[in-house]
């Protein structure tokens, strides 16, 4: 499991896992965006998670190095809700292919830090949802189960028909 400490000029420091297996040290629980992007440069990327502290995203092709500063409108759909907030951000972390990034939040206004919250609820009544219905939804057997059950009960059908014909 790898580690990669990021110390930042405001002398906060954030320690970031890379996606391995192992416990995860994040300060805040992430949450799988649905329906989420944030346009940098007039350029749409997508939004993989968010947390209340930041986000893993598409990589811009200019803030691909750790520490690029960069400020974007974050956009959400999700659940039918339309919510748009400014966000300032700061690149931790850069995954191995380099096509996706970690980035830190700077500091914003309560109002912003509002509207992400509200993205991040919606995001989670999403998920609470999606792992109730399937919870709820039977989850198919395979086919050659279905056969082998059929079978046996055909058989079993069979020896008692012919059990009942030899006692009469």
């Amino acid at each position: 499991m790898a580690l990669a400490e990021s110390h930042m000029p405001d002398g906060h420091s954030a320690v970031f896992e890379a996606l391995s297996s192992g416990p995860d040290n994040r300060a805040h629980d992430r949450y799988v965006a649905q329906r989420t992007g944030i346009n940098v440069d007039r350029q749409r990327f997508r939004v993989f998670d968010i947390s209340k502290g930041g986000l893993r995203m598409q990589a811009p092709p200019d803030f691909r190095e750790p520490g690029a500063e960069f400020s974007g409108l974050l956009t959400s759909k999700a659940g039918g809700a339309d919510i748009r907030v400014v966000v300032r951000g700061r690149v931790v972390r850069v995954e191995g292919d380099g096509e996706t990034v970690g980035v830190a939040f700077r500091p914003m206004a309560p109002s912003h830090e509002a509207a992400v919250g509200a993205i991040i609820q919606m995001l989670e009544r999403l998920e609470i949802e999606s792992a109730f219905e399937k919870a709820r939804t039977p989850k198919k057997s395979p086919p050659w189960l279905r056969v082998a059950v059929s079978v046996a009960v055909f058989g079993a059908t069979f020896a008692l028909a012919a059990l009942y014909l030899t006692i009469r």
